[in-house]
């Protein structure tokens, strides 16, 4: 059901031409003519290696590094770890709850510090938070194992996890 007053090559419905008499285009960006890219045949085929990326992301709004926070965790499952180890030795018989509490700061360290440091590599949070968010990375993740490490120590001492009732 097409209108059949329209023709094929109608005029009024071409595109007109952006070139002057002179063969000259008026809204080219440079006196350089950009080349049409070579025709492979296969339209999903990769760029050739001499061409740049076509977008390079800059984020302009960045986020902000969070230290603080992953530090704080990373202590708080240092402390746990710590606390579990007294209680492992004898000498304080009331802190067998706090590794099995401390894995949880310290494996959130460990995770988010992970994807601070993947959001550096991106260039949404800035450089110079590389070496702090690194610290805490390895702070939670020592945390974590030091937890892990007493749990599996008090089970295999045959600690009791809960109280004689």
């Amino acid at each position: 059901m097409s209108n059949p007053l329209l023709k094929p090559n109608d005029p009024r419905f071409q595109k007109p031409d952006l070139h002057s008499p002179e063969g000259k285009n008026p809204f080219a960006d440079g006196g350089q003519q950009p080349k049409p890219p070579a025709e492979t045949g296969d339209a999903f085929s990769g760029a050739t290696a001499d061409e740049t990326r076509p977008f390079v992301p800059k984020f302009e709004a960045q986020e902000h590094s969070r230290p603080t926070l992953l530090f704080v965790l990373a202590g708080i499952g240092w402390a746990a770890a710590l606390i579990g180890a007294f209680s492992l030795t004898g000498w304080f018989s009331f802190g067998w709850i706090s590794p099995l509490l401390g894995v949880i700061p310290a494996g959130a360290a460990w995770m988010l510090a992970h994807e601070e440091l993947k959001a550096i590599s991106a260039g949404v949070i800035p450089l110079q938070a590389r070496e702090k968010a690194r610290h805490a990375y390895w702070l939670g993740l020592m945390a974590l194992i030091m937890c892990i490490s007493i749990i599996a120590a008090m089970i295999y001492r045959g600690l009791n996890f809960f109280p004689d009732l």
